[in-house]
């Protein structure tokens, strides 16, 4: 059964192809053996505006990843805060 978080965490992501390799939660590394799946967020939030306009739709880049120690992760990448953030969304 997923466990679902919204904990910010830091990551280490390859400078070349930019996914991420390791991220760090509750004090501990978790490295990345493999990004599992991948997808664009650019969806609206539930806000319940009429109007959707483009600077409120989500701007999140998301990877299912499995660590090293085989546990999945969902973890993204929000591009549209006005700090860029990593959050950890569930433990599958």
């Amino acid at each position: 059964m997923p466990e679902f978080y919204s904990d910010e965490i830091d990551v280490t992501v390859d400078e070349k192809t930019r996914n991420p390799i390791s991220f760090i939660w509750k004090e501990r590394e978790y490295k990345i053996k493999e990004v599992i799946a991948f997808w664009p967020d650019f969806s609206y939030s539930e806000s319940g505006a009429k109007r959707k306009r483009w600077w409120q739709r989500r701007h999140r880049n998301y990877y299912r990843v499995l660590t090293e120690e085989e546990e999945v992760f969902e973890i993204y990448f929000d591009r549209g805060s006005k700090r860029e953030t990593w959050i950890l969304y569930t433990k599958l």
